[in-house]
């Protein structure tokens, strides 16, 4: 596939900027991040990252001020523009990278709103009325949408060009949970421990009895056998075994405690997210 240029569209990104980039970095080796006013840390983070350039728009940049930013005269490569939103996801780059293969020179999903869901027909969305989701041009592509007027439509291009657009709807939110029968026996292990009502009591407790046998043990050891031999290794490795296993539960139990608190907290809000 011919070099492609990939441009991320943030604002207050912070947390996804990087993996963002990191991950575009399998594809292209020219990387660009327009901001629109972040008021985090995103610029800085971006910053930081060798071989990326940042450019900065107002908040409310259209198509043609992107492409326009994004414009290199004399450039063939191919340019994909990605809008980092919630519900975009890293595994939803590599199908974006596959669009730029076809034979389009503008290839524009608009986000769903609820504004244009039903008044309007894709094909009539000006760069205005919804914002973009993602962008796949070529050169003559990005040089036209470069001058284009940031009220006009996508459609309203020269003739010359192949152009499509689409407006990309969200999916409804569907509860997807696996069943115990489907998941691993070390899974099943895993849930069941943390489905115990009280993992303090049942690892904790008899790990604390076990440390604190192992630690009298360890004294009486040192204390009795003077010499090396068969009965005091035998014993050293007893005492080490107990020790160790008390420890172990110990650690356990806390681990337990901890994760079923947040397994309840992250079961909790994903039952109230269909309301919100």
């Amino acid at each position: 596939m011919a070099a492609i240029r990939i441009a991320f569209v943030v604002c207050d990104q912070e947390l996804r900027i990087i993996s963002s980039i990191i991950r575009a970095k399998d594809f292209s080796e020219d990387i660009h991040v327009i901001d629109l006013g972040s008021k985090d840390d995103t610029v800085a983070l971006v910053e930081g990252e060798k071989g990326v350039s940042i450019h900065s728009l107002h908040p409310d940049a259209t198509v043609p001020e992107v492409a326009a930013a994004l414009f290199v005269e004399g450039s063939e490569s191919s340019t994909l523009v990605v809008r980092i939103e919630p519900n975009w996801k890293l595994r939803d780059l590599p199908v974006a990278v596959n669009r730029c293969r076809m034979r389009y020179d503008v290839d524009m999903v608009f986000s769903a709103s609820e504004d244009t869901e039903e008044t309007k027909n894709p094909e009539e969305l000006t760069y205005s009325d919804a914002p973009f989701q993602s962008i796949t041009c070529s050169a003559d592509g990005l040089a036209a949408l470069a001058e284009a007027n940031p009220h006009g439509k996508p459609l309203n291009l020269p003739q010359k060009l192949n152009v499509r657009v689409n407006r990309n709807k969200e999916p409804l939110p569907v509860s997807q949970r696996e069943s115990l029968a489907t998941a691993s026996r070390f899974a099943q292990l895993f849930y069941w421990m943390l489905e115990s009502k009280h993992p303090l009591i049942s690892f904790g407790i008899p790990g604390v009895v076990l440390f604190t046998v192992g630690y009298i043990l360890s004294r009486d050891v040192i204390g009795t056998f003077d010499e090396v031999n068969s009965v005091s290794l035998g014993v050293a490795l007893a005492t080490f075994a107990v020790t160790i296993i008390g420890l172990l539960a110990i650690m356990s139990s806390l681990i337990l405690y901890i994760l079923g608190k947040q397994v309840k907290q992250i079961q909790l809000h994903y039952q109230e997210w269909p309301g919100e």
